[in-house]
């Protein structure tokens, strides 16, 4: 009995070694980055200039030349895609109630606060507002925002359905902070292009994230600038995967770093 476990142990421990340093998954294509230089993507927008997840700072982050958007999604209390951050509405409107609890109408009839030096008044959009956009961009960065592992999972249901009515895969990037949402969605829609979030909550730093994108088998790792000599840049490079560096404000910063793109929060500056 003794010997056979040994056994198993020693294929098990073989199995996850060549996961590790060896196996290399099917990665769907990647929308169309330009391959002259680091693409700029406009992080919520352009929200040094106008209020992040708008259609007015998506449309400016475009103007100024980024090559496409990173946006935040969740669901209304109608169970619709609204674009917004943060579970409440407090920072950018001093309200204090949950997107989760108001319907799509009730939110798109708030105020955002402004910026400063911005006239025009905004509002938080749904995904389907976001659709005339598309056309100009070339890449299109949706994060699912959830509040715990196990949340935030009903959202998929809308969101594969808009995935499959526009047929945005060649420039469209999924990403999120909840390794089982996107685990989940690799199962129902298995040509999705995923953006795994790396977090530095997680228990192991480094390795646990490792596991999960084992299990994900995403296209591209997103993360922080400040991580970019973490071990895990490597081996996600080795694996094949676009490394996606988030929210280079410093031009001095994007001089340096050696990434496929990079999300700001300002694009004129960084150019």
């Amino acid at each position: 009995m003794g010997t056979l476990l040994i056994i198993v142990l020693c294929i098990i421990l073989g199995y996850m070694l060549y996961l590790i340093f060896f196996w290399q998954w099917k990665k769907n294509c990647q929308p169309l980055y330009n391959e002259q230089t680091q693409p700029i993507i406009g992080h919520r927008g352009s929200p040094a200039l106008i209020t992040e997840n708008t259609i007015a700072s998506f449309q400016k982050a475009i103007d100024q030349g980024a090559v496409g958007i990173e946006l935040d999604i969740r669901l209304s209390k109608d169970q619709q895609i609204v674009v917004f951050h943060d579970a409440n509405l407090k920072r950018l409107s001093g309200r204090r109630e949950k997107v989760s609890k108001l319907s799509l109408t009730e939110i798109q009839s708030i105020v955002l606060n402004k910026q400063e030096n911005q006239i025009e008044e905004v509002y938080i959009p749904s995904l389907n507002d976001v659709v005339p956009l598309l056309n100009q961009m070339k890449v299109i960065n949706i994060e699912i925002k959830s509040e715990g592992l196990l949340r935030g999972h009903a959202i998929l249901k809308p969101l594969i359905k808009f995935l499959n009515t526009h047929k945005i895969d060649d420039k469209c990037i999924i990403s999120s902070f909840n390794p089982l949402i996107l685990m989940k969605l690799r199962l129902k829609r298995p040509e999705t292009v995923i953006g795994f979030l790396y977090s530095r909550k997680r228990l192991f730093h480094g390795w646990d994230n490792m596991v999960w994108m084992l299990r994900v088998q995403p296209e591209n790792l997103h993360i922080h600038y400040s991580l970019l000599d973490h071990w895990i840049v490597d081996w996600a490079r080795k694996k094949g995967m676009r490394i996606n560096s988030y929210t280079i404000n410093d031009k001095e910063v994007y001089d340096k770093v050696n990434v496929d793109g990079i999300f700001t929060d300002n694009i004129e500056y960084i150019k």
